[in-house]
């Protein structure tokens, strides 16, 4: 029985150098090319922070480079969507070589934030100006309802 354990290595005397070396340029592999990936597509993300006060939630969002016409936002349930596209046509035209160039760009991005409750449509208000975008969701609304508990 004793021959039969010998053949077994324990599990201290595997080498797991090769498998680390794999794994660490797997890592690398994987961090540069969605860093290469994002210089290549031009990718615009957007920041978005939440605030809470007694009477309300502040949402704000960095949409530098957007227009107030490529914004948009949806209110489903207790989920508010924030949603930016970017549109972009270069058109190149010479007639002296006979070529027409056209190169089109379309960049979609948006972020999700789920409340707690149910987010009123009528009483959320939402601006933007200097590239913030701010909306403002108060806690109570005509929409929830509490019910009381009787004491016994």
């Amino acid at each position: 029985m004793s021959s039969r354990n010998n053949r077994n290595p324990n599990r201290f005397e595997i080498d797991m150098t090769p498998l680390h070396d794999f794994m660490r340029q797997m890592d690398s592999f994987f961090n540069n090319s969605f860093k290469q990936m994002n210089e290549h597509f031009q990718f615009k993300p957007f920041w978005v922070d939440v605030t809470e006060d007694e009477k309300q939630f502040i949402i704000e969002a960095d949409l530098d480079g957007y227009t107030r016409d490529q914004i948009q936002i949806e209110v489903t349930g207790n989920q508010l969507r924030i949603g930016v596209e970017d549109h972009e046509i270069e058109d190149e035209k010479d007639s002296k070589r006979a070529y027409h160039y056209r190169k089109q760009r379309l960049n979609k991005n948006e972020r999700v934030i789920t409340l707690p409750f149910d987010i009123p449509k009528k009483e959320t208000k939402a601006s933007f100006r200097n590239h913030v975008l701010v909306i403002t969701i108060p806690k109570q609304n005509s929409a929830r309802n509490f019910i009381d508990i009787d004491a016994d």
